[in-house]
């Protein structure tokens, strides 16, 4: 099996289960919530380290001519992005628990601070419809890499 191919799918599969997580923080209590988002960040920068290339080949390919279908996988993916980086840079803001203890400082949402609470409520809604469908456009390449993996058949 390919270990890349591998690595990826896993690492795939761990985000999707952690979006699942963190949109249930009545389940997983809100310090099980915050270490889960901390670990999310750290996930998803391999995710995007793992697939700089398509990165950098895709937004060529954005800039110079692409095909209707790429250039939406690009906006969708670039949404997700930058709903996720505001999402846990939000998140880092209002933790109570998880980041005070990191940086030793006193957690919470003091008064004057800007409203970050309602902005991470909010793209926590607009993140889960765009990790949909990230996962619906990209689900070609999840049936070919289950196939390959497990069945051992070559993606075609």
């Amino acid at each position: 099996m390919p270990s890349r191919l591998k690595i990826v799918f896993f690492l795939d599969a761990a985000l999707l289960i952690s979006v699942c997580a963190l949109e249930t923080v009545p389940f997983t209590g809100m310090i099980i919530h915050e270490w889960l988002g901390i670990m999310f960040a750290f996930l998803m920068s391999v995710h995007l380290l793992l697939s700089w290339s398509w990165i950098a080949l895709s937004t060529r390919r954005f800039v110079t001519g692409a095909t209707g279908r790429t250039r939406v996988d690009y906006l969708l993916n670039f949404g997700l992005f930058a709903c996720m980086t505001t999402l846990i840079y939000s998140g880092i803001q209002i933790s109570q628990q998880a980041v005070p203890f990191v940086t030793r400082s006193a957690g919470g949402n003091p008064p004057l601070r800007f409203p970050w609470g309602p902005i991470h409520d909010t793209l926590s809604n607009v993140v889960v419809v765009l990790a949909g469908l990230h996962l619906a456009i990209n689900w070609e390449w999840v049936r070919a890499a289950t196939r390959k993996l497990w069945l051992g058949r070559p993606t075609s």
